[in-house]
Formats: structure tokens, sequence, C-alpha cells
């Protein structure tokens, strides 16, 4: 696994946050269904890679504390603005550095995120800090690797393009300079494959459900 340069992703999604509003995506498409996972009776709840805080104000619906957590600072002026809640603590910080008391958190989600973190730490992590009880939420890209992987994520184009004409009123998601700027970002990536999850998932928390999703993602739910 390569080593993360966090001033560069930083930069980047600070760069990220400065982009044309969309209404549909690849991932606030399943914030309907991830939100779901998360009983009405929440204490705490931890989203990790916050973005502009649309999931955040959503978690704070259900839940007494959000704590919402971004590397970008602008991404998080971005979302005290967008998405403002009093219950909602919105945190510019690596959440690497951070200290959590074990047996504190209700959920930990993260969307989009967990392929910038070192994926044993996170596993760890919410192993340490979620509460008995507690769910770890992960969506994130994948990468390709099997025949079922190609046959599901190749028939996601033409769904794709009908969404993005619905929701977004175009055929594609992005205009041409986002487009450059989410490719410029995305050159510094790298996915884990399905196999590759479920052998780190079975190894530390082995009650994990993993599923594929329909537009390049995978879902990870694990209750403490």
């Amino acid at each position: 696994m390569k080593t993360e340069d966090y001033n560069l992703i930083k930069d980047d999604f600070n760069e990220i946050s400065e982009l044309n509003e969309i209404k549909w995506n690849h991932n606030n498409c399943y914030f309907n269904e991830l939100i779901k996972y998360v009983p009405d009776n929440a204490e705490t709840c931890l989203e990790i890679g916050c973005g502009k805080g649309e999931l955040s104000y959503m978690l704070s619906l259900k839940s007494k504390n959000v704590i919402a957590v971004d590397l970008a600072d602008k991404m998080i002026e971005k979302a005290r603005s967008l998405f403002p809640n009093d219950n909602i603590s919105y945190i510019c910080e690596n959440i690497l550095d951070m200290d959590f008391a074990d047996n504190s958190l209700d959920i930990i989600i993260t969307i989009a995120t967990a392929h910038h973190l070192p994926y044993e730490w996170l596993l760890c992590f919410a192993k340490e800090k979620l509460k008995k009880g507690g769910k770890l939420i992960i969506l994130d890209l994948v990468k390709a690797k099997t025949a079922s992987d190609y046959l599901l994520w190749g028939s996601a184009i033409i769904p794709n393009i009908i969404m993005n004409v619905i929701k977004n009123g175009s055929l594609k998601k992005d205009d041409a300079h986002s487009k450059e700027v989410w490719e410029r970002h995305g050159q510094h990536d790298a996915y884990m494959t399905m196999e590759e999850i479920k052998i780190m998932a079975n190894k530390h928390i082995p009650a994990a459900k993993i599923k594929r999703k329909l537009f390049w993602r995978y879902l990870l739910i694990w209750q403490k």
C-alpha cells in the first residue's frame, strides 16, 4: 500500500471544494440507504472525510452529536456554510492525528475516504472506538478485477447517463474544468479490490457485510 501525501490531498480537495455544485453524484445517491443504518437514538456519530457536510447534516437529524472531520479547510468552511446545525462539530484535522476515547462512538462513517487511510488502521480504530452495538459504515471506490466486477460496473454506464440527465440536466456529471480537476486528483488515488477488502475485513472484523454497489463502489457494514 502506498504512503499518502496528505498535504497533496488537502490541496486537491481545497480545489475540489470550489467546483460547481451538482445535485446527484456517485456518493450522495447512496446517502438515503446509508442513513437507514444509523439508529434514531445514536449519541455520537463520527464522519471521516465529511466534505461539504451533506451527510453530516443528515446524521445530525438522527443523532445527538455529529463530529464531522475533513482534512481540507475550504471543505470545512463550505460545510459550515451550507449545512450548519447546532449538534454538528465541523473539525479541520487529519483523523490520524485525533484522539478518541475507547468505546465512545455509536457510528463511524466514511464516504469515498477510506482509500486515503491506512485500511488496517481504520478497521482497528473502529474496533477500539465504537461502543458495543456501534456500527462502522464504509462506502468507497474499488478496483475492478473479476468478471463479476466488470459485469456489474460495466452495466452502470447507461444508468449513470440516465441519472445525470434526470438529476443534473446533463449527459455527464462534470463540466470540463471539474473533470480535469478530478482526473488530476485521481492520479494520486489507489484502490483495493473486493478480494483485498474482504481479506482485510476477515482479519479484523470477520462479521462485516461487504457488497458491490452499482456506481463503482462497495459498501461495508460492521456492527461491534
